[in-house]
């Protein structure tokens, strides 16, 4: 092979490399178009997956081309490929290593959580039912989200209940139900990206001068919720506190 043919190889290799990691661009994209939409989120999650996969294969080819090449192959386009390969390996190990407990029913109050009502009655496709999981799931929580508590503050109820419901719809939830005398509020949370759908209650007492919330938020579908309910009351009650007591 003479000169000429081998510089048209690794030309050939590197245009190889760019492909691969633009359609993982393009195939990205699409799942995040998904959701807006009105793909399902599985269909979703299936094409954002596939984008990543294209991305490191293109990040795996563009390494073994420099590494069979020398320098010489570095182009622009491999080393881009090479970062963007590298971007969606940590984050799917990311999201692998914030997987979380295999359970998708979090609450502040695993001995009497708030119960859900009126979503209870909403006509919804779920796998999960509306129902406490109960069995182990207090004891995986403890172990996995030994932070998830019930809020205590020192502020009157019904004011609690005003900012809560504030707090609840600044973060995007869809409020389905509220009543200040049953003290409660129910929403709906839609995950970012993908679109699935989680179901909310906030439960407001009081005991003593402390006004005392729980919350407790479940996934409709699924075994493992990848953390994403805990992280959701974490930033429920960081709001709450900021919106309760400036």
């Amino acid at each position: 092979m003479n000169k000429s043919d081998t510089t048209s190889s690794k030309s050939g290799k590197s245009t190889w490399t760019v492909r691969v990691a633009a359609a993982g661009v393009a195939v990205t994209i699409l799942g995040f178009l998904c959701a807006p939409i009105g793909l399902s989120p599985f269909t979703a999650m299936m094409v954002l997956t596939l984008g990543s996969l294209l991305l490191v294969i293109g990040g795996i080819m563009g390494v073994v081309g420099i590494f069979r090449g020398g320098a010489a192959s570095a182009t622009t386009g491999t080393l881009i490929a090479i970062v963007l390969g590298l971007a969606a390996l940590v984050n799917v190990g990311s999201r692998i290593g914030a997987g979380g407990a295999p359970i998708h029913d979090i609450s502040t109050d695993t001995s009497n959580p708030p119960a859900f009502v009126a979503i209870a009655a909403l006509d919804v496709e779920r796998a999960n039912d509306v129902a406490y999981s109960g069995g182990d799931t207090p004891e995986l929580q403890a172990a996995a989200y030994p932070d998830i508590q019930t809020i205590e503050l020192p502020d009157p109820r019904s004011f609690v209940f005003q900012a809560a419901l504030e707090v609840a719809t600044d973060m995007g939830w869809e409020i389905v139900a509220s009543s200040l005398d049953d003290g409660r509020i129910e929403a709906t949370a839609t995950t970012p990206f993908v679109g699935f759908k989680d179901d909310v209650v906030i439960r407001i007492g009081s005991e003593g001068a402390m006004t005392l919330i729980d919350v407790r938020s479940k996934s409709r579908i699924g075994q493992g919720d990848m953390g994403v309910n805990a992280s959701r009351i974490r930033a429920f009650r960081g709001n709450l506190i900021e919106a309760a007591s400036p």
